[in-house]
């Protein structure tokens, strides 16, 4: 498998985890994704963040990137830190 696949498995397998544990528990876990798409080609990146956009209707998603203009058409809260 190329980097890229298993990035995406990775961030798969993340998601399906909490979705688990918000089954189990009372609170979802908030899920964090720290550069976790950088190796994904364009056509996957975008498949990814909509996988990770419907995710994020269920639990927090904090990701974590030295490249948040990716990220943009999420339409979420932005934060830096200097």
């Amino acid at each position: 498998m190329s980097i890229g696949t298993r990035e995406q498995i990775s961030v798969i397998t993340r998601l399906a985890f909490a979705d688990l544990l918000t089954e189990i528990g009372s609170q979802s876990p908030p899920v964090i994704l720290d550069d976790a798409l950088v190796y994904s080609d364009d056509d996957r990146f975008e498949k990814m963040t909509k996988i990770i956009s419907k995710s994020a209707q269920k639990y927090q998603i904090i990701i974590l990137t030295c490249r948040p203009t990716l990220y943009a058409d999420l339409g979420v809260p932005e934060f830096r830190i200097s």
